[in-house]
């Protein structure tokens, strides 16, 4: 990874958790929260594309948890909100506004799938309870479309936005 791509990544993380923290809204049933963090994550992920946006989402997210009190939640979290950044930024980067949406969607559709079964699986809520949160994670979801239409209000003032990120290639030793 370059320099500047190192830079936007952490900048990155730091805005998902930071929207994270700032408004975590209790659910009263399952002990969880939601957030409006869908709103930097989709937007960091058709910004810089689908690897920058799955560990900025996955890690911010993550780290939310810890410092929220929710430490038990951040594996799960890491992989839900990791999903959804990479299907938005793998769908929806550098194409029209009609594969963004497709995007969010379906990086939508698998962070609330992913939580569901862990919370019915890994955490033995229930198939009753982990139904609770359905409703409330596609609310939360639903505020990516606000990151979907940010992004490309930021584009339009600043078209270059695209290439910031730029394709992150590993080298092979």
């Amino acid at each position: 990874m370059k320099a500047r791509q190192i830079a936007i990544l952490a900048v990155s993380v730091a805005m998902v958790a930071a929207l994270i923290i700032v408004v975590p809204i209790p659910i009263p049933v399952t002990g969880g929260f939601t957030h409006p963090g869908a709103i930097a994550e989709v937007f960091i992920s058709l910004a810089f594309g689908p690897i920058i946006g799955m560990i900025a989402a996955g890690l911010g997210a993550a780290t939310a948890d810890l410092l929220l009190g929710y430490a038990s939640f951040a594996p799960l979290s890491l992989i839900a909100h990791g999903a959804l950044g990479f299907l938005v930024g793998f769908i929806g980067w550098k194409k029209d506004l009609r594969w963004m949406v497709v995007g969010w969607l379906a990086g939508g559709l698998a962070l609330i799938l992913i939580y569901f079964l862990g919370e019915v699986t890994i955490y033995g809520m229930g198939v009753p309870v982990a139904l609770v949160e359905v409703p409330i994670n596609a609310l939360q979801v639903s505020l990516g479309f606000l990151g979907i239409m940010l992004f490309r209000l930021v584009k339009a003032a600043y078209p270059q936005v695209e290439q910031l990120g730029g394709e992150i290639k590993f080298k092979q030793e």
